[in-house]
């Protein structure tokens, strides 16, 4: 009865406004003053598709959306990027999107929030499509992609939608990554594990597979080539477990492991430390050799698109030559090239331009 109560006041709430909001109220306001989960969901879905097809431009909207869902903040904020995924898996079934057309729905924007998630949404509808093209007809539908950080988002999505084409059958999607050009196949590869990680708990759309392994340490112990990407968004997608705060709680996290496998578990262990990339790169100037190296590659500064000064005082607080060189790479790639090396001491202009040169080549691990 409570649930039907719920339920029934959310679809009241949808009938009373509109996704424009009312007068004196905020955007999406009748989604906010739900606070059941899974009709708060619908409630954004429905309201943001609402929003997306008023304007009959999704690769302009969204963008607009971006900046409307950062004044909002709160729950709408920290969770848009996952329901775009839904959005525009529906957008594109809608509106019979294909490989074809996918550029012209695709947001004219960096953001790795709203926009991000709407672009992989379009491309995870698409799974069918890209297995009769055994995928390279879809990387090189991300390749006509305008910006970098757009068609590293693209083929990331390729490999979401790779999963569920195959029905959760991890080898055949990695296998199926495995044979696009190398610049893509990494990053094809952590979008397949990405969305195996989800499907362990069912989320996104996704089923749970049946005699699921849950442990990454079985799964990224290379048996499915790619061990950086099999790790990197692990602990994001699973229930917490104990807090991961500082460098000692990263060690703890991945006792036990060597070499590459203890690269991508710290890389990925970093993610979960804040969604502040000034805090998690304070972190991971208390480690040092290979762990520091590896928790850079978990510091999320595309959280800092459009905003170059942050972005240059991010890079400042870097102290190893790694770490330039990594920051720098994926600033260039966040800002298409246009963030600046310059301003920094020669030694690390030196590694920043470095960096900066390989944002054309597989990232492996980057959100």
């Amino acid at each position: 009865m409570k649930r039907s109560l719920v339920l029934a006041a959310a679809v009241a709430a949808i009938v009373a406004g509109s996704a424009s909001g009312a007068a004196g109220k905020p955007w999406l306001w009748q989604c906010a003053q739900i606070h059941n989960g899974d009709p708060q969901y619908r409630c954004y879905v429905r309201l943001l598709r609402e929003d997306i097809e008023a304007s009959g431009d999704p690769a302009h909207e969204l963008p607009r959306i971006d900046r409307r869902v950062v004044a909002v903040g709160g729950p709408l904020e920290a969770g848009c990027h996952v329901l775009m995924h839904q959005v525009g898996r529906e957008y594109a079934r809608d509106h019979r999107v294909t490989l074809s057309t996918l550029q012209q729905y695709v947001p004219r924007s960096n953001d790795p929030n709203c926009s991000a998630g709407f672009g992989m949404g379009l491309v995870m509808y698409l799974g069918p499509q890209i297995l009769r093209s055994g995928g390279a007809a879809a990387a090189d539908a991300c390749a006509r992609l305008p910006t970098r950080y757009r068609e590293y988002t693209c083929v990331h999505g390729l490999g979401h939608a790779l999963l569920r084409a195959y029905h959760g059958a991890l080898g055949q999607s990695v296998r199926a990554c495995r044979k696009l050009q190398a610049r893509y196949a990494p990053d094809c590869a952590q979008g397949v594990f990405h969305d195996y990680w989800i499907s362990l708990r069912g989320a996104d759309g996704t089923t749970r597979p049946q005699n699921a392994v849950t442990s990454p340490r079985v799964i990224c112990d290379g048996r499915f080539t790619y061990v950086r990407p099999c790790w990197y968004r692990y602990f994001l997608e699973q229930p917490a477990g104990l807090p991961i705060r500082n460098a000692a709680d990263l060690r703890r996290t991945c006792r036990g492991l060597q070499s590459i496998q203890r690269f991508g578990c710290i890389s990925a262990a970093t993610l979960t430390i804040s969604g502040d990339p000034f805090e998690q790169l304070r972190v991971c100037t208390r480690l040092r050799g290979a762990d520091a190296e590896a928790c850079v590659r978990g510091v999320a500064d595309q959280a800092l698109a459009g905003k170059p000064q942050r972005q240059l005082a991010l890079i400042r607080s870097c102290r190893t030559s790694d770490c330039y060189s990594w920051i720098g790479r994926t600033l260039a790639v966040v800002t298409d090239g246009g963030f600046r090396c310059t301003p920094l001491s020669s030694r690390a202009r030196r590694a920043c331009l470095t960096g900066a040169a390989q944002m054309r080549a597989a990232l492996v691990t980057f959100s």
